[in-house]
């Protein structure tokens, strides 16, 4: 396969229609602006620090490429998608060698976030793995057949050719890198929850973001970690304050609140009643 390059111009739109395809539209659920397939031998570097202004998906081919993201420098090879969101500033380098080739779609639309989330794909920058699926492939040429084709409804069937790739990619993305479970950060939280704990603590962890980190442990847990620690040290002090004699200062201590008057007016809070109330209650 060749490079090859293809823009969805709008001839409503013709200012658009030359120097950019980056846009963002709710006009419609899913739309295209651009596809192609990259095939090169040369070094590049892409470094684009607004971002775009819509969604920008890589699906590697061959050769390697570093790529930066927010927790470091990733490798991607043979197999993995690359998803950034919008207005996300990547940055990618091919150092030369071995024959570089990786197919990409650019596609906005107001169902394409919520549609993301829906197969698994968290509306973050990040990298999956696959199994190298040729029907990924083959659903970035039916969208290539459908540029080339000239049909009239080219709009509606691109928009049906980027909904099935989104779903082949989904299917095909490994378990483990589709289904965070947090398994380590969790860990250290139930097993450390007296101690100091700082979330970047916790998101280096998973080797996430800060702030992605927190948005998937709230879509994963249900809620922040910040409010999943409380939560654990509050069930904590109250079986301490129903099963032993500990004092109240003592109890906030051992659950990681050093300031007695700070650990009561928390414990009011999330469980309607003061501490002592709740030791006298049981």
């Amino acid at each position: 396969m060749n490079s090859c390059y293809y823009y969805a111009f709008d001839d409503s739109r013709p200012a658009r229609a030359i120097n950019t395809c980056s846009l963002a539209s709710d006009e419609y659920p899913l739309i295209v602006n651009c596809a192609g397939n990259v095939v090169t031998s040369f070094s590049l570097t892409t470094d684009n620090a607004q971002g775009r202004e819509d969604f920008y998906l890589i699906y590697m081919l061959g050769g390697t490429m570093d790529v930066f993201l927010e927790d470091g420098i990733h490798k991607v090879v043979s197999g993995n998608v690359i998803l950034f969101p919008p207005h996300y500033h990547y940055r990618y380098i091919y150092k030369g060698g071995e024959e570089l080739s990786y197919l990409w779609v650019h596609f906005t639309g107001s169902y394409a976030s919520r549609f993301l989330e829906e197969c698994g794909l968290e509306v973050l920058a990040g990298i999956y793995n696959t199994s190298c699926d040729n029907k990924i492939t083959g659903g970035f040429q039916k969208m290539f057949d459908i540029f080339e084709s000239g049909s009239r409804l080219w709009r509606q069937e691109l928009a049906c050719a980027l909904e099935a790739l989104i779903l082949k990619v989904a299917a095909a993305v490994d378990v483990s890198t589709r289904e965070r479970g947090f398994e380590k950060s969790v860990r250290y939280i139930h097993s450390s929850y007296h101690k100091d704990i700082q979330i970047p603590e916790l998101a280096k962890m998973e080797n996430l973001s800060y702030s992605g980190y927190i948005k998937l442990f709230k879509r994963r847990m249900g809620m922040p970690p910040s409010a999943y620690l409380i939560k654990l040290r509050m069930n904590a002090a109250c079986d301490l304050l129903r099963n032993t004699d500990m004092s109240i200062k003592q109890v906030g201590v051992s659950v990681g609140y050093s300031d007695a008057h700070f650990f009561s007016r928390l414990f009011k809070k999330h469980t309607g009643v003061s501490p002592q109330s709740y030791r006298n209650a049981e």
